[in-house]
């Protein structure tokens, strides 16, 4: 059962039912319970229009009797109003409450009080504003309604009564309400069977129409939004009106176009990040090895270059020291040999030391250092260099000057090795606190795109490289080449407020 009430709490047909039934209930049973009252009083006035007749024909009919001094007369009138089973007393009184007559005799003598409950809803107010009709309530719950009609003292009546006395007596009428109630039951059964098949039939057309115009439209839409919730992002649906429901299909056509491009772009930027995390790696693995054989060549050249010709050098030292003793005319010779073996070894160990890191970048700066570089790179003169460096007029940062000499040095060596040019042109400039460079060859060109691609070659290793030195700095490096058509690269470093002289 309470399963059955959740479920029930769970359908919008069912919340949209009780929204329809309940301000409807509430409607018919205002309306009926006015209408009741309404009908019930407008009975009661009826009732106590027709007691006031029936007591002023009754009246009439005993008056004739009392002036005839008829009392049996009056007796059988009163009997034979008694044995109508709708009449539950009628007492005709005295003006001191004493039942004079009543149908056969009952209660004839009694004395009537006023304080008892029943005549109090009279008896409670002024005598001017007593109503000549009243309904209570007995003590088994059986009603009854009551009318009093006064007897006035006429003056065909005064040689009985006192003329003084306004009045002669009261004709009193019980008449049971059950015969009147019962109607107005029957109607108000009557109607609230009306109401409940109003209800009824107006639910069964609301669940009809809910059904048609909402309901399915609605499992349309909750169809649709369970299978996207399954990776079905290209599910639309057809747009079927412009109303609420129609612009909640529109809004989900667009939200699936939107969440499907997001998608797509998700997988794009998850691809690029998988090709750019295996460039990363595989320009690790190339740097280590490039590091390695660096170290390789050193110790290689140390050991073959330098290390050889310290031998030599200690071999003719030791030479020339024996002929200084046999044959000093020699030695002079010997050592303008040594002399010559000493500034090539110097030599050697130069271009060593420039090969790991010019000397010139510490010591003149970026410009100069590139130049240097460009000479001994470019020393054939196959390929014209240019530098244009009039705008940079100051000491950069240490790391920045290595990123970008080691930035030029890739560059460099991918023209020689590919490009094919013959002129280079590098460019520096640094206002407003950033630096701006350009290097520009006349080379065949090439695909970026396909270069950053293939991670494995070593353009594109390259140029990743670069791009990873600019971006440590917070710069950006642009990429331009076409086949044919050479290449331009462009980057832009911020630099720091207070820079370097």
């Amino acid at each position: 059962m309470q399963k059955l009430l959740s479920n029930l709490g769970h359908s919008l047909r069912t919340k949209v039912t009780i929204g329809v039934v309940i301000p409807l209930v509430l409607i018919l049973g205002v309306s009926t319970a006015v209408d009741y009252v309404r009908h019930r009083e407008l009975a009661l006035r009826d009732l106590s229009f027709v007691a006031a007749q029936t007591a002023q024909v009754i009246e009439n009919s005993l008056r004739h009797e009392m002036l005839a001094h008829n009392l049996q007369g009056i007796q059988h009138m009163l009997d034979a109003i008694g044995d109508d089973k709708k009449i539950r007393a009628i007492y005709l009184m005295d003006t001191t409450g004493r039942v004079a007559f009543a149908p056969q005799e009952v209660d004839v003598g009694r004395q009537l009080d006023d304080r008892d409950p029943n005549c109090q809803p009279c008896h409670a107010l002024p005598a001017d504003q007593r109503p000549s009709s009243v309904m209570f309530t007995l003590s088994d719950g059986r009603r009854v309604f009551r009318s009093m009609a006064p007897i006035e003292n006429r003056t065909e009546c005064h040689d009985c009564h006192d003329p003084e006395e306004r009045l002669n007596g009261v004709l009193l009428t019980d008449v049971w309400a059950a015969p009147l109630e019962a109607p107005l039951a029957a109607d108000l059964r009557e109607t609230f069977l009306w109401w409940a098949g109003t209800i009824i039939v107006t639910v069964i057309v609301v669940n009809l129409i809910l059904s048609r115009l909402v309901g399915r439209r609605l499992e349309r839409v909750a169809l649709a939004l369970a299978r996207f919730g399954q990776e079905r992002l290209d599910l639309r649906l057809s747009p079927d009106s412009l109303d609420e429901i129609g612009r909640l299909t529109a809004a989900f056509n667009e939200m699936g176009q939107r969440l499907q491009a997001e998608a797509t772009e998700n997988r794009a930027l998850s691809e690029n990040l998988r090709r750019e995390a295996d460039r990363r790696s595989e320009l690790l693995k190339r740097l280590i090895t490039a590091q390695e054989e660096e170290r390789r060549r050193v110790a290689r050249d140390l050991h073959d270059d330098l290390g050889q010709d310290l031998a030599g050098l200690a071999t003719g030292l030791e030479a020339a020291e024996r002929l200084m003793v046999d044959r000093p005319d020699q030695v002079r010779a010997h050592l303008r040999q040594l002399r010559a073996l000493i500034a090539e070894t110097t030599e050697r160990a130069y271009k060593m030391i420039l090969s790991l890191r010019p000397s010139s970048l510490d010591d003149l700066g970026l410009a100069p250092a590139l130049r240097a570089h460009a000479d001994r790179v470019l020393k054939d003169g196959a390929i014209q260099f240019e530098l244009e460096a009039d705008g940079l007029s100051r000491r950069l940062p240490p790391e920045i000057e290595t990123a970008l000499f080691r930035s030029f040095q890739e560059a460099l060596s991918n023209i020689v090795r590919h490009a094919g040019a013959r002129r280079v042109r590098v460019s520096l400039v640094a206002p407003d606190g950033v630096l701006e460079g350009e290097i520009d060859d006349d080379g065949r060109g090439f695909d970026v795109e396909e270069a950053q691609r293939l991670t494995g070659g070593p353009r594109g290793l390259g140029l990743l490289g670069m791009q990873e030195r600019i971006g440590q700095l917070g710069g950006t490096l642009e990429i331009s080449s076409r086949p044919g058509q050479g290449t331009r690269l462009r980057f832009r470093v911020p630099l720091p407020e207070d820079g370097h002289d």
